[in-house]
């Protein structure tokens, strides 16, 4: 087994302020997002008195995170990581961990690791709603998460909860870019180092960047475009459903949905519209904003709809307002895109294909009682009430203000993610698998409720 390497440095700074809301706990950051928000994050936690380890997997996580400030390298492999993480756990007597991502690798066995001996868990992700916010919640995010799925649950625990209050934000596109390439570069500079490191996303940064240079290169005739074929398209007055993409490395196609790629879901999809839709109407196509380009979605597209007869009736484009697409239409189909909660706030129908937060009776419709071949003619709004009170449940427990990019939005998440580790009472994990997001799947939640009946505490000791 590979042992932590520790600095001196490390082992005299970990010793926090012996006052504040967070005194006694002892908390390990593993992999954050691509920026420095675990370095505020970090910041926070101490003046609040934790104690704070960070360990890094990679060369991008040593740079970001600052390759002078104090941290522990995991240099090992896959196989040695858990007894070298859970040998940590025990060294520093770890409380709580932070991570970005919980179905990583490295992650996923940590996670486990840690529920076993009772060590709280804090799972950072993109914000279910973009604007102004970011996700935080213990245990996991998206099929993993911990919010209520019974609409009475939901109503009982939104009634005394205001509604959350969005942060303006300046746009964080440019701080994205720029700690990305940062994160690369620390890969590519540091990997002797840190050689046995394994990405979790499914294609190497050097391949993905034969789609990315020439797709930036062309993003101003690639919007040109897109405007135009918008401009002809909102010039017709009949009736359209829209279809935004989403990403092929999304943790939320790869685990939460029936699809292993994006143009399985469009084959679904383009073939019900052909079968089931009203003549009359059109089916508008979005792609991704952060594409990419290596897989040619227009020209599959295209093909199909061709195929299926109505390429006359489907648009594809690859910018433009998502929002001014959504209020537009007379409803929305997607996977389990985030899209889905902005289509829910303005409104609109939403057939889910695959899992997420918001796949509930009364806000969505989806298998198995509405096929997305009924949806088309017979498509059912929200339930104003219910989405309002989910919406409270959300902020109260998954939500934080700010982002991970922007110093401003950084500086928000970060005091938000403290208050909430310091009042939060624990939520135990439903269960070690994926959580159960659909209504009908809930007497199957609670077999293995029932199940999981085990006394809470820190267990998993080495014994001598």
């Amino acid at each position: 087994m590979t042992s932590p390497e520790i600095s001196e440095q490390s082992k005299s700074s970990a010793t926090a302020a012996t006052s504040g809301s967070l005194s006694g706990r002892s908390f390990l950051l593993l992999q954050g997002p691509q920026s420095l928000f675990f370095r505020r994050l970090a910041d926070r936690l101490r003046a609040e008195g934790a104690t704070v380890a960070k360990v890094n997997f990679c060369g991008g996580d040593a740079v970001l995170w600052g390759l002078t400030n104090p941290a522990i390298a995991y240099t090992g492999d896959i196989y040695g990581w858990p007894e070298w993480v859970g040998d940590l756990y025990r060294e520093r007597g770890i409380t709580d961990i932070c991570l970005y991502g919980d179905w990583r690798p490295l992650h996923w066995e940590a996670v486990r690791l840690a529920h076993v001996r009772g060590i709280r868990v804090w799972v950072f992700e993109e914000g279910y709603l973009r604007s102004g916010f970011s996700t935080l919640e213990e245990n996991g995010v998206n099929g993993r998460s911990s919010l209520p799925t019974n609409p009475k649950e939901i109503h009982a625990l939104a009634q005394d909860l205001p509604d959350p209050t969005e942060a303006k934000l300046e746009n964080d596109l440019h701080d994205k870019v720029t700690k990305a390439i940062l994160h690369h570069a620390g890969n590519f500079f540091l990997w002797p180092k840190y050689r046995h490191y394994r990405t979790h996303r499914p294609t190497n940064i050097f391949f993905e960047l034969l789609g990315i240079l020439p797709r930036y290169l062309k993003r101003a005739s690639r919007a040109k475009t897109s405007q135009e074929t918008l401009k002809a398209f909102e010039e017709r007055t009949e009736p359209y459903f829209f279809f935004p993409l989403q990403l092929v490395t999304d943790s939320q196609i790869q685990l939460y949905s029936p699809y292993v790629r994006v143009q399985e879901a469009i084959a679904d999809v383009l073939s019900s519209f052909a079968r089931c839709a009203f003549p009359k109407t059109r089916l508008l196509i979005r792609n991704h904003p952060l594409d990419n380009g290596l897989i040619r979605y227009g020209d599959f597209i295209r093909g199909f709809a061709r195929e299926l007869g109505i390429e006359d009736r489907v648009t594809y484009v690859e910018d433009g307002n998502t929002m001014k697409m959504i209020r537009g239409s007379r409803g929305v189909v997607l996977v389990n895109s985030t899209v889905g909660l902005m289509a829910l706030e303005a409104g609109k129908p939403v057939y889910c294909l695959g899992r997420s937060i918001y796949n509930l009776r009364g806000l969505t419709q989806c298998l198995p009682y509405v096929t997305l071949d009924r949806f088309w003619r017979a498509p059912q709004a929200p339930d104003p009430e219910l989405y309002r009170d989910f919406k409270r449940v959300l902020g109260e427990r998954a939500l934080v203000r700010g982002n991970f990019y922007t110093d401003k939005a950084m500086k928000l998440a970060a005091e938000d993610a403290v208050e909430r580790f310091a009042r939060s009472e624990r939520t135990k994990p439903k269960s070690g698998m994926m959580v159960l997001r659909l209504a009908e799947e809930q007497g199957v939640a609670e077999v293995v409720a029932s199940l999981e009946a085990v006394p809470s505490g820190r267990v998993g000791e080495k014994t001598v």
